[in-house]
């Protein structure tokens, strides 16, 4: 538990059930001052003196202990562990870090000051749009403060949906591009956000271009003519959407642009929709003007319908439909709508922070 607030004396004995016992057993040897990942020069816990300053009993009254939850080592990665895993995370797992440390970590949570240090760049997947690249986790125990702390270094992004596939001879229609997924995950009520990098959405991916069959009737064995429609461009994010059948893969960046339609006499394949994103893709070419159509800021484009050119005499034509452009995930969603959020530093958030639901 915390320490008690200010009223009655506090006890040397107090403090140490709270940080932990130091070798000398000194008031003094509490001034810590400790660096972990880009938080620099932290005490004890905010308002504890450090270095040669004078400090007190009364410094100590109502402080917490810091445990620093650690995203912020090693390299990329995409969707790692649940926050409150790696707070329980036996000690010496490199998971996390304990302020002073002078004891380990509580088994319960509650009365400490947890941490969430984010200081790299940290993907989602795309397989739902409720995933998360980070995420709290369930299970906190009442009584804990939770932050979430991205310093300058740390970005979050979900990743791009997947481009759809063409229209062919085996399935017509082109298919829709996939659904971008999310950056922060928030499952515990009360969390506080200083953003001091970003966090951002995965954008969709561009639909599939349809598919064309041309069959001209000339003494009942005319030729056939059929062409394929282009694939969708992958969308924004970490990973990039897949580019499918022509569709170049998004990037962290920019949605890739769309397939070309085939071409094939009378018969026109749709061009595929470009990704969405920040720089979002540009849709794919196809025959007789039928081009997918670009995509945006929040949605991928649509694939075109395959077309003709000449007269039609058959009725064994087939026109497949475009595919829609996939829908991005958000910036921060919460695991339910009763879930609260405190935002010390907004920083930089680049899509929707009032979706609902975390996988």
């Amino acid at each position: 538990m915390a320490v008690k607030a200010s009223g009655s004396s506090l006890s040397f004995s107090e403090i140490e059930t709270e940080f932990g016992q130091n070798n000398d057993r000194d008031l003094g040897e509490y001034r810590v001052s400790q660096t972990v990942g880009a938080l620099s020069n932290q005490p004890l816990d905010e308002g504890i003196p450090q270095g040669t300053s004078p400090i007190r009993f009364s410094d100590f009254y109502s402080k917490r202990l810091n445990v620093v939850i650690d995203y912020h080592s090693g390299s990329t990665e995409n969707r790692p562990t649940v926050a409150k895993t790696r707070y329980d995370a036996a000690a010496g797992t490199g998971t996390h870090t304990v302020i002073g440390g002078f004891k380990t970590r509580p088994a319960n949570s509650g009365g400490t000051k947890t941490r969430i240090h984010i200081n790299k760049t940290i993907g989602s997947s795309n397989s739902n749009v409720n995933n998360c690249a980070v995420r709290t986790g369930t299970g906190w125990n009442t009584g804990t403060v939770l932050t979430v702390e991205i310093g300058s270094s740390g970005a979050l992004y979900g990743a791009g949906g997947d481009g759809g596939e063409q229209g062919n001879s085996s399935g017509a229609n082109g298919e829709n591009g996939g659904t971008g997924s999310s950056g922060l995950g928030i499952q515990y009520s009360g969390t506080i956000i200083t953003n001091n990098g970003s966090i951002n959405a995965g954008y969709g991916g561009g639909g599939g271009g349809g598919y064309r069959k041309v069959e001209r009737e000339e003494m009942f064995s005319g030729p056939v003519y059929q062409a394929n429609g282009g694939g969708g461009g992958g969308g924004q994010g970490l990973p990039g959407g897949e580019g499918l059948d022509g569709g170049a893969d998004g990037t962290i960046s920019a949605g890739g642009n769309g397939g070309a339609g085939g071409e094939n006499n009378q018969a026109h394949g749709g061009g595929g929709g470009g990704g969405a994103g920040s720089s979002p893709g540009e849709g794919g070419e196809g025959g007789n003007n039928n081009d997918g159509t670009d995509g945006t800021g929040t949605v991928g484009g649509n694939g075109a319908s395959g077309t003709h050119t000449g007269s039609i005499e058959s009725e064994n034509n087939v026109t497949g439909s475009g595919g829609a452009g996939g829908g991005s995930g958000a910036a921060i969603r919460r695991s339910s709508s009763s879930i609260e959020i405190t935002y010390a530093v907004s920083g930089t958030i680049n899509g929707d922070i009032s979706a609902i639901g975390v996988s």
